[in-house]
Formats: structure tokens, C-alpha cells, sequence
């Protein structure tokens, strides 16, 4: 039976449980089913979800098999906010079979009512029929491949599988097909050819050891391909013995397998030249070469981009790790070169995706036309090209780079009357035995890339440890990952600093909420480091939706005494939350499942983030406000426009900015824009808190000048939330 026939009956099997997963977990957007070679078998959607894709693909199968001796699930948030749940599949061994993939929105995933052990045993029987779906075709699966007729060709096909999905990269799975089908089929010599692609691999029989391999390969390429181009399945063609034979005093067989690209042409051959044992082609050497010549087109696809035909990233990042191997000595060096086109998205825009495409393929080109014989070009997404230009120094790479940005110069997309200029901006850094195994070289060559684009762009930038602009950058690509970690896992730590009042004897406890996140070692990682990578890397939509939960959460618990004691707790919302179409419909949601009144809530928005999302901001905070929330305006004053801009919000709130607290006490101008936020607050009836209220001088001062609350240590330290909320009850 056939591989494809074999997912046929599994898909078929476990589409059965299709309608008991949706009824079980109605919430969930799909569900999905993933075998141990990280393909997708069954899904209840019909459409393709790359983000689910990438996430199975990365996930290291020994993951998969201790949460299923643990008997655990797995959470995690996609880039784009969504929630992935996974709970392994059992076998009919100890062995786990799969993983079933449920995916759930940005909102339900990050809702405080999500609870994955009470999903993973809901899910339980459903886990069940799957499991016994995939026994069931395991066990047909076996009776099928004992047929005798086609026992041995088949037992080395699932061999050579079992191998090709287990290598590690692009060149040892082409070699694996190469060498072991050559084995197979007693050859003396096995040659895969791909000229377009620069790709040659090739194995050889100890008896043909002196035959000049580089002539026969020219052979096949100019006589035999050729010969290839109305042929869909392997030929035989006979090379007869002469005088100018390669084998001396003999002729033999040539079992030529035609590899197709995306569009069906013969753009390579998978070529078996000559039989040790002089025996002829068969029938069955002609079928099991047309598996393998599949299965290389299969590997060539993965590695390969559709578009370009130039190298995939995965295809890429392995090739980097293999020339690590062939680094000569501690001075030797390989250089990255990393190219974005600056304005790709205008030429969309402007004119259509077809013609975005055609730059890209006209930039492509452009790179191949002089590309050095050491050199690996790849397409890594999108606008983004990367080169690996091997045994070369930075002055090499940045020559070639000047090149090719200077012949990119003439790079315009034109249509009618009309035209736009396409320039590059290129990053470059190297990396050496001292790097590792590839290194960070991928990583540091895109950072070079986009400080060029931040520059001013059509420029170059060579890689400097000794640019704090680029370390800072790579400091948040590290810290991203633990940010990560820490949502996944709810290890965030949320704060409280109370807000007291200072016009009044008021009883009414009033904090502001503070994120923290550990570092892993009993400290914490810096506030501005935590921001300044969520912010680079957008995540902050995500943190916001975790602290809004997760407070509301904890309120709901002590939802008596927030009602007595009319608490209120204040959330600071970032201007990329403010951006994101759903943040609205997730607090209101929030709101709604706790029933907690919402006038215990304040929501923080900076003045900056407010003015940059004007129409949205007044939504957000219209909107909010109707509901009963509270809304406190952040930095207020830090802005060249602030009073001007004020009138367009409708908030409770002004919180000055604390720059001008800090110094009040000493700088005459401080105090005047402290006098006079607080005038303008008292004619619009808005509340009025200072930040950063350290000292005794500093509160009298500003009380004097009419503010109304104060935040800082001389009013209070932040402490853990649930520290506070535990005293609440008793607070007096």
C-alpha cells in the first residue's frame, strides 16, 4: 500500500472523532492531527495554517514523548496571539503515535477562564478514538507491506524514508538518496544533478574509481537531459563501448530519473550509470527509481523557494550549519550578507502583487548574474535575500556588497507613465570557529540589515560588537524568547503601589498595577529591557491581554471587599494595544465574565500612544468609559502639544509626567508646568496624580500647587498584588 493510501485511511479514521472534538470544545477555531514526522494527517479546517505548521515543525519530538510519560498537555501563544493546545496520541506501544493540535483565538487563549487540564480531560475521549483509529491502520499497514511481491523494494523505500526525515540537513538527505539508492541498485556510479540550483552529489563504485566523472557528468547534461523533456518517469538508455568509452572495453546502461520543478520541467536528473555485476535494467529498477526520484523532487521542494528557485531558509540555516565543518583553521572566516529591499510594499501598493513579484524575481536574478563559486544564495521570506559567502574576510563581503548595491541602482519597477525606484539596504557579519556550530552570524547579519534600513536605508552596515544601538537590539532578540517563556507559562509578577490622596482624608484604596518578570537567577529583569524588546517585536498586545486577565482574575476573588471599600486598581494599556482592533473586545469581555463593577477599574494610556492613535484612542476610551471604567492619562505634559490635544479625550485622569516631579523642589520651570497642568485639570474637573513623589518636600510642594494624589516611596513601595489584595478586607 502506498504511503499516500496509508494517510488516506488515518485521515479517514481519525475524521471520525472530527465532529465529537468540536462538540466536546466548541471555543476551539480547529483541530488538528500531526504523525511523528511532523505531517499534518487530518484537519478540521480545509485551509492551511503555516503558524500551526512551523510551531509542529520546531517542536523537538522528545518534547512529545515526556509529556506523554508525564501525562501532560502543552500551551503555547503564536506569533500572531492565537493559542495552541497539543496533547500527545498514544500508540499501540509506549511509543506516541501523534500530536492533536487545537487552536483557540487571541482572546479565549488568554482568557482567565482558559484552564488546559480541565480542556485535556474533556478532550480524553476523543484521545481515546484516535488512538485506536491509528492502531487499527498501523496494523493494516502491516499486513500490506508483508506482501511478497514487492516485500524488499518496499522495506528499503520505508528504510531510506525513515533516514531522510531523521537527517539534518538539505545535503546529507540528497546524499542519502544518492548513495543508498545507488547501493540498492549495485551501481557503479550514482550522480544527482541540478545545474540551476548549482547542486551535484554523486557516488562511486570502487571499479570505477578512475573514470573521469567530471566528463561524464558533462555528458549527461548536454547529450541525455536533453533527452528527457517529454519524459515523466525514469529511461533506460544504452551507452554503447568504444574507443572513447569511460569504461574501458565495455558499454553499459544508464537508468536516468527526471526531476521536475514546481511547474512540471525537467530542471535536473537522478542518474545511474552502469551495473556492477553487468546485469540489465529492470521494470522493477525503473519503478523504485521513480520513488526515489520523488522523494528527491520532495527534499529539493523543502530546501528550495517555488518563486525564485533559489534556497529555502531551512534549507539555508542548515547549509550554515555545515560550513561550520569546513572552516580551515581559528583565522578562517565565512561572511553572511544579508539583502532587504527598503520599498517592496509601495511597488505592492501602487501598482499590484504581481509586480512586487516580479522585482523580486528580477533582484534574484541580479544576485545569480555574478555570484562567486564559494558562495550559497538563499530567499529567506518575503523581500529578504541572504548570501553565505565561505572562506572570505568583511572587506571581500563588503566589495561584493557595494557591487551588488551598485548594480541594483538601476532597479525601477515601470508601468505606463509610471515608475518607482527600488533600492537595497544590506547587512553583513562573519562568523568562525570561535562562533559555533553557524553561530548568531543569520541573526547579527539581519540586525547589520536593519540598522542600514533605520540609517536612511540603500546603505550598508557591517556587524560591530562595539554598536550599542545593534547590542541593544540583540540583547531584546534574546530577551524575546524568555518573554515567551514567561506568558506561556504564567510566570509574570504583577505588583501594586498605592495612589493616596492629598487634598482629602480618603479612605478609598487606590493602587497601580506594576508587571515584572524574574530573570531566571532570583532577580528581575530591568522594566526598560523588558519594554523596549516587547515593544521592538510587538508583544506588547499579548502582555496587556495577560496582565488584564490575570488582575481581573485575582480581583474576582475578592470581589466583596473591591465592592465595599470602592478599590480601585489601575492597568496600563501600551499604544500597540491600543492598535489592535480585538484589545476593546477582550477587556469588555474580561469585564463582563467577572462582574466586577467596573468603576474598580482605571485604565493608564501614555499621552504619546493616545496622540499616534487618535481616532482609536477616542474610541477605546469612549467606549470604556460608558461601561463605568475609569481613564487616567500617562506622561501627561510630556508632549509638545499636550493641553491642545487634551480636549480631544474625554478621561478622568491627568498623571504628570514624572519628569517633572523628579526636580520640582529645584527647577522653577517644573513647578510653573506642574502649576499649570494643574490649573487646566481644576476648569476641565479632571484628577490630577504626581509620579515619582520621593520626599517630604517634594509632596508638600505639590499639594501647594493643587495636585491631587501623589505615587511614589514615600507614599508607598510596590508590593506583590496578592499581598494586597489578602489585606483588603482588613484595610480600614
Amino acid at each position: 500500500m502506498s504511503a499516500d493510501a496509508h494517510a488516506l485511511i488515518t485521515e479517514r479514521n481519525i475524521s471520525k472523532a472530527g465532529g465529537l472534538l468540536h462538540s466536546l470544545v466548541p471555543r476551539a477555531q480547529l483541530f488538528s492531527y500531526y504523525n511523528r514526522n511532523c505531517e499534518c494527517i487530518w484537519s478540521s479546517d480545509a485551509g492551511e495554517d503555516y503558524e500551526i505548521e512551523n510551531f509542529v515543525a520546531d517542536l523537538p519530538w522528545e518534547a512529545v514523548e515526556k509529556l506523554a510519560r508525564d501525562g501532560e498537555s502543552l500551551r503555547r501563544t503564536l506569533a500572531s496571539g492565537r493559542t495552541v493546545f497539543a496533547l500527545p496520541v498514544p500508540g499501540d506501544t509506549d511509543v506516541t503515535s501523534g500530536l492533536l493540535v487545537s487552536l483557540f483565538s487571541k482572546n479565549d487563549g488568554k482568557s482567565s477562564s482558559f484552564n488546559p487540564s480541565l480542556l485535556a480531560s474533556i478532550l480524553e475521549p476523543a484521545i481515546d478514538l484516535i488512538a485506536e483509529s491509528l492502531v487499527v491502520s498501523k496494523e493494516t499497514r502491516h499486513l500490506e507491506r508483508n506482501l511478497k511481491a514487492a516485500e524488499l523494494e518496499l522495506d528499503f523505500v520505508y528504510e531510506l524514508d525513515q533516514k531522510l526525515h531523521g537527517a539534518s540537513g538539505r545535503h546529507s538527505n540528497l546524499a542519502q538518496l544518492v548513495g543508498r539508492s545507488g547501493r540498492y541498485l549495485g551501481i557503479n556510479y550514482s550522480v544527482l544533478l541540478i545545474p540551476s540550483k548549482r547542486i551535484r552529489i554523486s557516488a562511486t563504485h570502487s571499479s570505477w574509481k578512475n573514470v573521469n566523472r567530471k566528463v561524464l557528468d558533462r555528458y549527461l547534461i548536454d547529450q541525455l537531459m536533453p533527452k528527457l523533456e517529454d519524459q515523466r518517469g525514469p529511461v533506460i538508455f544504452e551507452i554503447p563501448a568504444d574507443e572513447n568509452s569511460e569504461v574501458e572495453g565495455t558499454g553499459y546502461q544508464a537508468l536516468l530519473c527526471p526531476l521536475l520543478d514546481t511547474q512540471g520541467n525537467v530542471e535536473g536528473v537522478l542518474a545511474q550509470l552502469g551495473r556492477v555485476d553487468k546485469s540489465k535494467f529492470s521494470h522493477n529498477d525503473r519503478r523504485f527509481m521513480s520513488h526515489i526520484g520523488r522523494k528527491v523532487e520532495y527534499v529539493i521542494e523543502r530546501s528550495f523557494d517555488s518563486m525564485t528557485g533559489l534556497m529555502s531558509r531551512s534549507g539555508f540555516e542548515t547549509q550554515l550549519r555545515e560550513s561550520y565543518d569546513s572552516l580551515k583553521s581559528d583565522s578562517d572566516t565565512h561572511q553572511i550578507i544579508y539583502f532587504d529591499l527598503d520599498n517592496l510594499q509601495l511597488v505592492n501598493d501602487t501598482f499590484s502583487r504581481k509586480a512586487g513579484d516580479d522585482v523580486i524575481l528580477t533582484f534574484a536574478r541580479l544576485l545569480e548574474a555574478d555570484l562567486p563559486k564559494s558562495a550559497v544564495l538563499s530567499r529567506l521570506t518575503g523581500d529578504d535575500f541572504c548570501m553565505l559567502l565561505t572562506h572570505a574576510n568583511a572587506d571581500v563581503a563588503l566589495d561584493y556588497a557595494n557591487n551588488v548595491r551598485s548594480r541594483a541602482s538601476t532597479l525601477r519597477y515601470l508601468e505606463g507613465d509610471k515608475s518607482l525606484q527600488v533600492t537595497v539596504s544590506i547587512g553583513i557579519a562573519g562568523f568562525d570557529r570561535s562562533s559555533g556550530e553557524g553561530g548568531n552570524g543569520l541573526t547579527t547579519a539581519r540586525m547589520a540589515c536593519e540598522t542600514a534600513k533605520e540609517h536612511g536605508r540603500d546603505r550598508i552596515e557591517v556587524f560591530d560588537d562595539g554598536n550599542k544601538s545593534i547590542v541593544r537590539r540583540y540583547d531584546d532578540m534574546q530577551l524575546v524568547a524568555e518573554i515567551q517563556q514567561a506568558l506561556d507559562g504564567d510566570k509574570f509578577e504583577l505588583l501594586a503601589q498605592p495612589i493616596a490622596s492629598l487634598s482629602e482624608d480618603s479612605a478609598r484604596p487606590i493602587y497601580e498595577i506594576l508587571l515584572r518578570m524574574g530573570d531566571g537567577e532570583g532577580g528581575r529583569v530591568a522594566t526598560d529591557a523588558l519594554f523596549s524588546a516587547a515593544e521592538r517585536y510587538r508583544m506588547m498586545p499579548q502582555i496587556d491581554r495577560w496582565v488584564v486577565s490575570t488582575t481581573i482574575a485575582k480581583l474576582t476573588e475578592v470581589h466583596a471587599a473591591i465592592v465595599e471599600k470602592k478599590a480601585l486598581f489601575a492597568m496600563n494599556l501600551s499604544g500597540q494595544s491600543l492598535g489592535d482592533d480585538e484589545f476593546l473586545d477582550f477587556i469588555e469581555q474580561e469585564i463582563e465574565n467577572s462582574k466586577l463593577p467596573p468603576e474598580s477599574l482605571c485604565f493608564e494610556i501614555t499621552e504619546s500612544a493616545a496622540v499616534s492613535n487618535l481616532k482609536k484612542a477616542q474610541s477605546f476610551i469612549d467606549s470604556l468609559r460608558q461601561r463605568g471604567c475609569q481613564i487616567s492619562l500617562d506622561d501627561f505634559g510630556a508632549g509638545l502639544s499636550s493641553f491642545a490635544y487634551l480636549k480631544n479625550f474625554n478621561v478622568d485622569t491627568l498623571k504628570i509626567d514624572g519628569g517633572f516631579i523628579r526636580d520640582i523642589t529645584d527647577n522653577v520651570i517644573s513647578e510653573s508646568m506642574v502649576a499649570a497642568i494643574t490649573q487646566v485639570a481644576k476648569v476641565m474637573e479632571l484628577k490630577t496624580v504626581a509620579e515619582y513623589v520621593e520626599t517630604e518636600e517634594t509632596r508638600e510642594l505639590i499639594r501647594k500647587l493643587g495636585v491631587g494624589y501623589a505615587q511614589g516611596h514615600i507614599i508607598g513601595k510596590p508590593i506583590t498584588l496578592d499581598s494586597v489584595l489578602s489585606d483588603l478586607p482588613d484595610t480600614a
